[in-house]
């Protein structure tokens, strides 16, 4: 049984995304052009949070949380490879030149945000503009390994866009022409057949675009072929079949799923729609945390799945048992502190803070790029 939770809020969700947004102010004076402004975060209210002056350090409340100079990678040498991803040719196959374009510049989206540099806005918007011209990441020949590439980078770029489209340096024009290059990118990454983490992570590009272009259709399909297509297929002992049979790579994929979950959640809630409330069959998103857990703690209990050793990646040593890779490496805290600022103080979420420890400044490609930048209490 699904709880009703997910159907109300998205009625909640749509009617706000197409409604006219107030004005914003200064930096970020186009948000009241755009539909689904605070889809994920409230863009212009939060860049005047880490804006503002602290009164006891004189620099931006942000500081502390958001990219520093040093942080940023300069993408004008991955800009070709990303424009050329996909060369003309009988099938395009997987590149990683889409997901590390998208990587670099979502951190120096989040850069604007804090310093509110419309000359370093105008750059990346003209970057995506040139992405837009060029009709990059929109290969004319189906292919499942192209498809999860477009995932990948549309993962990074969407919240980028998100900062950048409300800046004062985005015209009309610009939206427009980048507007239809995602979508022309999302209806490409529809032929995923998405099954696995990939299809988790297109959910949540489809509800994040979905509710910043007011396509109610794209947003709902996100919802059911993402988050809820996810626990229809999880076990009732919160394991994952198609990531737990991955040899000793099974609980970093399971954490993976999950982290694109929790964001799928967090795009959710910014709508008023409570994908962490929500049940299918009796299995939540906390189950399938538990079990994260529980075999990190004792690998037998995934071990029965990961024996399989289906697909393993390049350079993954075969099965062997109690040898899992751990799932809380790096990529992990994006999900951990989403997951732990909703629910502080819980037992699921003490267990996860005994696992990792969460820095000031957390990047991760599954939440949305710089979570701290725009989660962060300040």
């Amino acid at each position: 049984m699904i709880r009703s939770t997910v159907i109300l809020g998205l009625g909640a969700l749509l009617v706000a995304g197409c409604a006219a947004m107030p004005a914003g102010q200064g930096a970020f004076s186009q948000s009241g052009a755009v539909a689904g402004a605070d889809a994920l975060f409230p863009v212009a209210r939060r860049g005047g949070e880490l804006h503002a002056n602290n009164g006891a350090t004189g620099q931006p409340m942000g500081v502390g949380v958001c990219p520093r100079e040093k942080d940023l990678t300069d993408y004008s040498a991955l800009l070709p490879q990303s424009l050329a991803a996909f060369p003309p040719g009988p099938k395009p196959e997987y590149t990683k030149a889409p997901r590390d374009f998208g990587r670099a510049f979502n951190t120096d989206a989040y850069r604007v945000l804090l310093t509110q540099d419309m000359g370093r806005a105008r750059r990346d918007i003209d970057a995506l503009r040139a992405h837009a011209e060029r009709d990059a990441w929109v290969p004319a020949v189906q292919s499942n390994s192209a498809a999860s590439a477009v995932i990948e980078g549309m993962g990074s770029v969407l919240p980028a866009w998100q900062i950048l489209r409300q800046t004062a340096v985005a015209t009309p024009e610009d939206r427009t022409l980048i507007d239809g290059w995602l979508q022309r990118a999302a209806e490409y990454a529809d032929t995923h057949p998405g099954e696995n983490n990939a299809g988790t992570f297109r959910g949540a590009n489809d509800m994040l675009w979905g509710a910043m272009s007011g396509d109610r259709a794209r947003f709902r399909k996100g919802v059911e072929q993402g988050y809820m297509a996810q626990l229809r297929r999880m076990r009732p002992d919160g394991s994952f079949p198609l990531e737990t049979d991955r040899g000793v790579k099974a609980l970093e994929n399971s954490s993976r799923n999950i982290a694109l979950m929790v964001y799928s959640a967090q795009i959710g809630l910014s709508g008023g729609v409570d994908l962490y409330a929500t049940e299918v069959d009796g299995k939540s998103l906390d189950d399938a945390i538990s079990f994260l857990v529980r075999a990190a703690d004792n690998n037998a209990l995934v071990d029965v799945y990961a024996k399989d050793d289906r697909n393993p990646s390049p350079g993954t040593p075969p099965f062997r048992p109690d040898s899992q890779v751990s799932p809380f490496g790096n990529p992990s805290r994006g999900w951990i502190k989403l997951y732990t600022d909703r629910f502080p103080g819980t037992e699921l979420s003490r267990a996860l803070l005994a696992h990792v420890d969460l820095p000031a400044r957390i990047q991760s490609d599954t939440v949305g790029g710089v979570v701290t930048c725009y989660a962060s209490r300040i």
